[in-house]
């Protein structure tokens, strides 16, 4: 009973992935605004995955890249795992300076990978049919998201985008009525919440995407003629310089010190395809491959000891420890009761702290919900002023139309009677002409 309360699936969080550094830059010919697009996420081995539910998508996509990294693969190795086809995945929806670059995948393709690395019931709330119909968009004109969900946890009077984006949750209710949409107002600044990969980041993903193009492309025009490879470096020196530099990084990553001598490997499997040093010295582009898998690797191994270094602290050593332990003897009894007051002291700051940010936070919300009580209802009333507008100009025009009508009506019966008149006189004079005569 323990486990299965304990072990559950990895709870959801909101985020923006969002460009920021084009609409803050000084420039005037970059600075343009950029889309925010709404994502599901979770957290799985310190790696965050990604669903994305923008609504101009139409459909939802999970970052593949990102689930890769988590088991431990780099993204090559998961193209040839899966067998991945150039029409498989997006890497940025032929979006210029899309956020986050990587390898989106739909959701089912993404539920038969986690079935294969075995982490379905981890990703069980990400990959969740109930999420299906879930989506979100950025109007940029009003600087807010609409929503055609909601958290049940968040109560209504703190909803927000920033309630969204600082809660975990483990439920999602679709809005009822069908069509019914939540707005939440939001800053275009950089903040908590907001996600974006850098330009180091996105060229990995890139540079790794290409070369499987590559390779492909070149696969399947060497199966149909016989192409002439040049010639290539058969010393197999960047097999053992990039193997070294990772081997070094894994061995700090555990702890270890660096050795002056290495053992390395001369062969490893890129997801399901065997690859041998003496391999790179007859293709380049197996030596393409080659040096992007070392390059995510060697990133994934600096990103792991740069955690481990923050999350650790640095050890003591024993004798500078017995050295603070008889510096501080003497003194301990007189810093007992200072430190009692002290910690007094601090904890009664730090918790009306506290309570002053929640509360100021909460007065931000309920700012925020009236201001946009107060612009919905000034809206409504600029709609109704302009309405009216159009009603009297329409009238206007129905006075106008009426009086041409009238005008055109009166010039006619003038014509008429100046007619009967000419023929009255016409034929009074030929009355008369004639008995005359």
């Amino acid at each position: 009973m323990e486990t299965t309360e304990t072990h559950k699936p990895i709870p959801l969080q909101f985020q923006l992935l969002y460009n920021w550094e084009v609409e803050a830059t000084q420039e005037a010919l970059l600075k343009h605004k950029t889309r925010m697009y709404p994502a599901f996420k979770v957290e799985l081995n310190q790696t965050p995955i990604y669903r994305l539910i923008h609504y101009e998508f139409e459909r939802h996509f999970i970052s593949a890249g990102q689930l890769f990294r988590a088991t431990g693969l780099t993204i090559t190795e998961g193209f040839f795992l899966f067998g991945l086809k150039l029409t498989d995945f997006e890497v940025d929806f032929l979006v210029t300076q899309f956020p986050y670059c990587d390898v989106w995948v739909s959701v089912e393709q993404a539920r038969s990978m986690a079935m294969t690395l075995g982490i379905e019931f981890e990703l069980g709330l990400l990959l969740s049919e109930g999420l299906d119909d879930c989506y979100s968009s950025d109007n940029m004109n009003r600087n807010e998201i609409m929503h055609n969900w909601k958290v049940p946890t968040i109560p209504n009077l703190q909803y927000s985008t920033r309630a969204l984006l600082e809660t975990t949750f483990d439920e999602v209710e679709l809005l009822d009525p069908i069509g019914r949409k939540i707005r939440t107002q939001i800053a275009r600044s950089k903040q908590a919440g907001m996600v974006m990969k850098d330009r180091a980041e996105t060229g990995l993903v890139r540079w790794q995407v290409w070369a499987y193009e590559q390779f492909l492309q070149l696969s399947d025009d060497q199966d149909e003629e016989n192409i002439k490879m040049p010639t290539l470096d058969r010393s197999g020196a960047v097999w053992d310089t990039l193997q070294g530099i990772l081997s070094d990084l894994q061995t700090l990553s555990r702890g270890a010190q660096v050795k002056g001598t290495r053992v390395l490997s001369d062969n490893m499997m890129v997801g399901n395809m065997p690859l041998k040093k003496e391999y790179l010295g007859h293709s380049l582009l197996l030596q393409q491959l080659y040096i992007a898998v070392m390059a995510e690797k060697i990133s994934n191994e600096l990103s792991r000891v740069s955690y481990q270094s923050y999350s650790t602290p640095l050890p003591v050593e024993p004798k500078e420890k017995e050295e603070e332990l008889k510096s501080c003897s003497s003194a301990s009894i007189a810093e007992g009761e200072r430190l009692n007051v002290q910690s007094a002291t601090t904890t009664i700051s730090t918790t009306t702290h506290s309570n002053t940010n929640m509360l100021f936070h909460d007065r931000m919300d309920l700012l925020e919900q009236e201001l946009y009580r107060v612009k919905k209802k000034s809206k409504k009333r600029l709609e109704d002023i302009q309405l009216y507008q159009d009603e009297l100009a329409q009238q206007v025009n129905e006075l106008t139309s009426w009086k041409l009508q009238s005008e055109q009506s009166r010039r006619s019966e003038r014509v008429w009677m100046l007619m009967v008149m000419v023929s009255v006189i016409f034929g009074i004079v030929s009355l008369r002409t004639f008995f005359f005569f």
